[in-house]
């Protein structure tokens, strides 16, 4: 995928898994709309990405209606890496009620939200897919979809060129 010129937003970006995609992409000339909870940590990832035109939109994916607000403030989209998860271990009856929505929310509602929210601007730009049959676009349409309701699972619109 060429991601020169391309603006991708990464959501769990100052994590180990996050620090590494943001890297690669920028090496790439990707410019990136990174998220994550803390400011401070976004800006040093920002200021330690080769090219410029990066941007940090901080952001808490557990708190109501912040995937709306974050693909709102982000704008034209043109690849959505949907790699913010809350990681959890034990036994599910040992989770309070409060860390099962939280978990839900950050895991699945957050990318599902985001794609639902970018997806529509990347299909207009031609950023989400381009090819010449209608049935190969329904396909990549579906595997999108269902490629978000993946915990940290990657979200990323390609162009065929």
């Amino acid at each position: 995928m060429e991601l020169a010129g391309r603006t991708a937003l990464l959501t769990g970006a100052t994590g180990g898994l996050g620090r590494a995609i943001a890297k690669a992409m920028a090496d790439r000339g990707a410019k990136l709309a990174l998220s994550a909870r803390k400011a401070e940590a976004l800006e040093q990832l920002a200021s330690e990405l080769p090219g410029d035109g990066h941007r940090v939109l901080p952001s808490d994916l557990a708190e109501v209606g912040a995937a709306e607000r974050l693909a709102a403030e982000a704008g034209e989209i043109d690849i959505l890496v949907a790699n913010a998860g809350l990681p959890a271990a034990g036994w599910l009856t040992d989770f309070t009620e409060e860390q099962v929505v939280r978990a839900l929310r950050v895991n699945l509602e957050a990318p599902m939200l985001l794609a639902r929210a970018l997806f529509p601007g990347m299909i207009e730009r031609g950023s989400a897919t381009s090819s010449s049959s209608p049935r190969s676009r329904a396909r990549r349409r579906a595997r999108a979809a269902r490629s978000t309701t993946r915990p940290s699972s990657a979200c990323a619109a390609s162009r065929s060129d």
